[in-house]
């Protein structure tokens, strides 16, 4: 049954992609929280919140994405602030790390995808990242010796 809102089945139908996409490298990270997160939201669970969820088994820290389409075209997008701080917030609750992904509705060649974070997000990850190249290098360097 077709929905009543064409912004929402967009919406829906990108969130959906989004998790394709992102798991065509990572297969199974990736998942679609069912709703929305407008359940989620609603009774206050943390772990049912945002759009969809992504977890490498390599990083500590989950993934809480914001999924965006149609805010734009197939040049542009509009980037509101109120998504980063939204996502953020959420992710806070449930110790993830928030992006937000959009997609350039239309768009046929080049860039289509984009995954966005803020700067304090990038250097939470790449610390991560630090880390575990210091442990790997620490391990081969006692290996070594």
């Amino acid at each position: 049954m077709m929905s009543k809102n064409p912004n929402k089945d967009k919406g829906t139908r990108w969130e959906r992609d989004a998790v394709k996409l992102l798991n065509e490298s990572f297969p199974g990270t990736w998942v679609r929280i069912p709703g929305s997160g407008a359940f989620g939201t609603r009774i206050e669970v943390p772990i049912l919140k945002g759009d969809i969820k992504g977890k490498y088994t390599f990083i500590p820290k989950s993934f809480l994405g914001e999924a965006k389409v149609g805010y734009g075209g197939s040049k542009q997008v509009t980037v509101k602030k109120e998504w980063f701080d939204k996502v953020a917030e959420e992710a806070n609750e449930s110790y993830a790390l928030p992006v937000v992904v959009f997609k350039f509705l239309n768009a046929s060649k080049g860039v289509k995808h984009v995954i966005a974070m803020d700067f304090e997000v990038w250097d939470e990850l790449l610390e991560e990242i630090q880390t575990m190249y210091e442990t790997l290098v620490n391990m081969y360097k006692d290996e070594g010796t």
